[in-house]
């Protein structure tokens, strides 16, 4: 057996730990979340969770459901989903990091996966989705959001700078084995 199969193992419970501690202190930094009055766009039920399948292996290779049944458990009043006459037509999940600064701790929003219907696409669903939910997080005292997208994908790179969203840098093995850019939006 070669050391690197013996390294493997360790490593990889190590990021399964490491994300098992970042998602408890989401969940605890949300049991107390305000969220506002959003017209079609609402936090996830269970009955949704096929229509949110559907439209995740649409729109992404390779991403399984098991992080957004977890996202749809602990984190579920930031697991949004955006209708249109009472269809299910996008979804988008966060999880909340706590970063060290200086006047103690800032809270960082990442957008984990958002996806819209193929069919329902440069309509205004993915903006409406983002602009709702980016204004719960200023409520909430999210102080940026980050993301990451694949910089061949033009057109969600375009929405996200229409926001206010900036390229921060150019990053591998986020989205798959792409080429993605890490994007910020500064809420404070």
């Amino acid at each position: 057996m070669s050391l690197s199969k013996i390294c493997i193992k360790p490593i990889m419970y190590l990021i399964y730990f490491k994300r098992l501690i970042r998602d408890a202190i989401g969940a605890f930094l949300i049991r107390n979340w305000k969220q506002t009055e959003k017209e079609s766009v609402m936090p996830i039920e269970d009955v949704m969770l096929p229509e949110v399948f559907r439209i995740q292996e649409e729109g992404f290779e390779n991403q399984g459901q098991n992080e957004l049944i977890k996202y749809s458990r602990k984190l579920r009043k930031i697991f949004y989903v955006i209708k249109s006459q009472d269809q299910v037509v996008g979804y988008s999940t966060y999880y909340i990091r706590l970063i060290p600064s200086l006047k103690g701790f800032k809270k960082i929003s990442v957008i984990c996966s958002i996806s819209v219907d193929k069919s329902f696409r440069r309509k205004g669903f993915g903006e409406k989705l983002l602009k709702e939910s980016i204004q719960e997080m200023k409520l909430n005292k999210i102080t940026s959001v980050l993301l990451y997208v694949s910089v061949n994908n033009t057109s969600a790179i375009k929405l996200y700078e229409k926001l206010g969203f900036r390229i921060i840098k150019e990053t591998r093995n986020i989205c798959g084995d792409k080429r993605c850019y890490e994007m910020e939006l500064n809420l404070v």
